[in-house]
């Protein structure tokens, strides 16, 4: 029996090695201007495409596989970005992060474009609905790190009071209504925690998601002015407008140092 366990150990490393491999090779060809395809992975790995689909039954699997192994990089890189400032001191954590997402973003446009603006794989960012579980391969619910890592923030943030959430009265009926009804849909411990200030704080998340997707999306793809992209111009005054949205009683002064010291330190 034992020897039997320690066979299917070694099988278990090796796909489990083959899924890495398959990541790996994967992001290289998306670095290299390449489509990805599952025939492109194949032929790379020296295998068969029957061969990989043992692992990958289709393209929308390995895109979403690629996909989480990018959301755990951006994840990582601003996880690091982020504890350089003390827990109490929320505003600062937030704004390194979307600095460094936004580093991160402009320095891997390909794999960003393939994780954040792709048909197979966007639809389980953040920007779609933060309160959705992230299919694996293997059709197993996985948390979606990205989101996973926004959210708790704002709980970070709605913990210590510092976020001055709009009622349900106070905002748009559809759109009251909509939140209200994603909210009832789900399990997510991001709801939970927020009472009855969810359906406004799930506002002030979408709004703040929307304005730094929206100048990441225009960045990376060259939408905009070289030169507005180098001084970060748009960018500053968006995320001004977030801060304030969310009534964090910080000098915006101080927030654009961070995001300063942010880039200065910049390491992924």
């Amino acid at each position: 029996m034992s020897i039997e366990v320690s066979i299917m150990g070694r099988r278990e490393r090796r796909r489990l090695e083959t899924y890495d491999e398959i990541v790996e090779v994967s992001r290289q060809l998306l670095r290299e201007g390449h489509d990805l395809s599952l025939r492109a992975v194949a032929t790379q790995m020296g295998m068969t495409s029957p061969a990989l689909y043992r692992y990958i039954k289709s393209v929308d699997g390995l895109h979403k596989l690629v996909a989480h192994d990018i959301y755990s990089d951006v994840v990582a890189a601003m996880a690091k970005a982020r504890d350089y400032y003390p827990p109490d001191d929320p505003a600062a954590r937030l704004a390194a992060s979307a600095t460094m997402f936004r580093l991160w973003a402009l320095a891997h446009r390909t794999e960003f474009q393939m994780a954040f603006a792709n048909p197979f794989a966007a639809t389980r960012s953040a920007g779609t609905n933060v309160f959705v579980s992230f299919p694996n391969v293997e059709g197993e619910d996985n948390a979606n790190p990205f989101a996973d890592y926004f959210a708790e923030l704002f709980v970070e943030l709605h913990s210590l009071g510092l976020i001055s959430a709009p009622s349900a009265e106070d905002l748009d009926p559809a759109l009251s209504s909509v939140i209200q009804k994603g909210a009832t849909n789900s399990n997510s411990p991001f709801l939970a925690s927020l009472g009855v200030e969810g359906v406004g704080m799930g506002w002030l998340f979408k709004l703040a998601w929307a304005r730094l997707y929206g100048v990441l999306m225009i960045e990376v793809f060259g939408q905009i002015e070289e030169e507005l992209i180098e001084s970060g111009s748009v960018f500053n005054t968006l995320m001004r407008e977030t801060f304030a949205s969310l009534g964090l009683a910080d000098g915006w002064e101080r927030l654009v140092e961070v995001s300063r010291d942010t880039v200065a330190r910049k390491d992924f």
